[in-house]
């Protein structure tokens, strides 16, 4: 079973589990009897968007949007500000479940415009959630835990705790999805802590189930095991069958993994039993495909092959592409243990296949091609054998292959050579160069470094000895000691044990603390994981330090912010630098008078990037830096 779709499942069950509901046929004919005879005031918005939403549940989107826009018509004609918020929630949903995520953001991001000037702050944390999930279907990570971070702020200030918990489990499965494990679950334990408390058995079993998903993929069964037989428990409390199949699988697949098939055998038997009970054929195939995996642990292989051959019978029946791909995968290393690789590679091969598309009648063909074509050489070559003289063509065939094979040895050992004095004449340059940059820091810190130090000591006591240069002597301190802070940022950058990036982001860190903490902005700083991995050249290194302090003091001195976010964020071909705040913003198309963004942009440009900057009067400034690595 793929646990990516039973961790979503989970999460929609707990996100979506106050709009989510079953359509309700007698409730519908009931509002749309209201409809005609309700007076044209904010009631029958109330109920045109009711209509509208039984309609959205039940994915006939053509009426959900016409109900959602008599809605909006009549909340401008009486001025209700919810009730127009209501209509471009409905209309955004609608948007978005038929997949067109930018029309959906078009809508979602109004809804949290008129949730502000109506001062509706559920509204607007409603809005971040759906902007949120929009930015989480594009795969825009960054922008989707920033949604869920405002709307989180915003279900606590108004004492939504289930909301909060709901904005937990999604930045849960953000950072699940981006390998942020650590970070995902104390998401997720930030939820069930907050469910235990509301006492929602459901969301709290919910939530053991994304914590065991996560623990498995780090490897960590043993919590993983535990969180599962939590949320098991509740589930047979509470007389939840399908959740408890979907627990007993896990524990399944977790024995598997640990080798342990015995107790993996009787809990996929578990498994089994509750799904025969509630008649799930689909249950029942994954069910199968865990007891035939299990049986190939313990070398008991007409058993496996049995209840896979069962499997793949069910899910062929019921058109399951996962239960058949799932299937085809165990079938090939059960053949591959019993020795069968010509069967193996053909199981394989489906597996392949059906990943793709099961159901595909152009890929079928060109599967019964390749069977064709296998079955052809095959038969071509056992033709050739026979017909050829064994002995003298044994002999050619191994003159040939000693030949080869001495060819390739000599090959591969000058190759090793090559490689090995190659590698050698990089470890002298590069101690050679670091030696230099050492030598050149120390020179420049103890050298110049002092020097300028001098500059600016004997510029203070000049102060105070003399009032007639004081202005003079000023300039020169003042100089002195930006001199003194490009020079620390100098030598800082080319020192060689600065060149871990982990050491880049404690500097950026350490100076956005320091400037931004004593003009009282509160700001967030994060960064991936990969980030700290990565290897940049010292020119990289200095400039990407240098556009991310000439962006903070920028907006010291001019954005008028009192809130900042950053982050960064790495692959191993790119690397993305943002930087926000919530000031009073700039017309970017205006020449600037000074020249810090373009230094910003000239030094983006020195070293291969790309520098965007996104702001206007009253939305705050976005500065986007953009890095190809590789």
């Amino acid at each position: 079973m793929k646990k990516n779709i039973l961790f979503f499942i989970c999460l929609l069950q707990i996100f979506n589990s106050n709009l989510c509901v079953a359509q309700n046929t007698h409730k519908l004919d009931s509002l749309l009897n209201e409809l005609s005879t309700a007076k044209e005031d904010s009631d029958k918005v109330f109920t045109l968007n009711a209509v509208s939403r039984l309609f959205w549940q039940s994915s006939d989107y053509l009426k959900a949007r016409k109900y959602a826009e008599d809605a909006l018509k009549l909340s401008e004609e009486i001025n209700y500000g919810k009730g127009k918020a209501g209509a471009y929630t409905n209309i955004g949903i609608t948007y978005e479940d038929q997949g067109d995520f930018s029309k959906a953001l078009e809508y979602f991001l109004i809804v949290i415009k008129i949730s502000e000037e109506i001062s509706d702050k559920k509204g607007q944390a409603h809005g971040y959630l759906e902007c949120g999930n929009i930015y989480y279907y594009k795969g825009n990570y960054p922008e989707a835990l920033n949604s869920f971070f405002t709307a989180n702020k915003l279900y606590e200030e108004i004492g939504d705790m289930e909301g909060v918990a709901s904005g937990h489990i999604t930045m849960g499965v953000i950072n699940y999805e981006q390998g942020n494990f650590t970070e995902g679950v104390a998401n997720i334990l930030a939820a069930l802590k907050i469910e235990e408390t509301r006492g929602d058995t459901q969301a709290i079993a919910g939530c053991y189930i994304n914590l065991a998903l996560i623990y498995t993929k780090q490897h960590n069964y043993t919590d993983a095991l535990r969180s599962n037989f939590s949320a098991l428990k509740i589930m047979e409390r509470i007389g939840d069958k399908k959740s408890s199949f979907n627990c007993y699988n896990n524990i399944s697949q977790i024995y598997i993994l640990q080798k342990d098939y015995v107790k993996a055998l009787n809990y996929s038997l578990a498994a089994l039993k509750i799904a025969e009970g509630i008649n799930d054929k689909k249950s029942i195939s994954y069910a199968y495909i865990n007891i035939g995996t299990a049986y190939i642990g313990l070398k008991e292989y007409k058993e496996a092959r049995k209840y896979l051959e069962d499997a793949l019978s069910i899910s062929k029946g019921i058109g399951s592409k996962d239960g058949i791909t799932d299937v085809y995968l165990s079938l090939a290393s059960l053949d591959s243990a019993v020795g069968n690789y010509n069967l193996s590679l053909k199981h394989y091969k489906l597996y392949i296949f059906y990943k793709d598309s099961l159901l595909n009648e152009n890929k079928s063909r060109q599967i019964e091609e390749m069977k064709t074509k296998y079955e052809s050489e095959k038969k071509d070559n056992e033709i050739i054998l026979l017909t050829k003289d064994k002995e003298l063509q044994n002999s050619v065939i191994k003159r040939q292959k000693l030949v080869k094979y001495y060819f390739i040895a000599g090959i591969v050992t000058l190759l090793l050579f090559f490689i090995l004095f190659y590698k050698n004449y990089q470890t002298k340059q590069l101690l050679k160069l670091q030696t230099l940059r050492n030598r050149i820091a120390i020179d420049l810190h103890d050298d110049v470094g002092s020097t300028l130090s001098s500059i600016t000591i004997f510029s203070e006591l000049a102060k105070q000895q003399s009032n007639e240069a004081i202005h003079l002597l000023d300039n020169i301190s003042e100089s002195s000691r930006k001199m003194l802070e490009s020079m620390a940022d100098i030598v800082w950058t080319i020192n060689p044990e600065n060149d871990n990036f982990e050491k880049i982001i404690w500097r950026m860190r350490s100076f956005a603390y320091e400037l931004l903490r004593a003009k009282n902005i509160d700001f967030e700083f994060t960064a991936d994981e990969n980030v700290a991995r990565l290897k940049l050249p010292m020119e990289v290194r200095k400039n990407l330090y240098l556009i991310f302090k000439e962006a903070i003091n920028n907006m010291v001195k001019y954005a008028g912010a009192d809130r900042a976010f950053f982050s960064i964020n790495g692959t191993k071909n790119n690397l993305t630098m943002v930087i926000r705040d919530n000031g009073k913003g700039f017309d970017v198309n205006q020449p600037s008078e000074g020249n810090g963004l373009k230094n910003m942009k000239k030094r983006a440009e020195e070293i291969g990037g790309k520098l965007l900057i996104d702001s206007g009067a009253g939305k705050g400034t976005t500065i986007q830096f953009l890095l190809i690595t590789a």
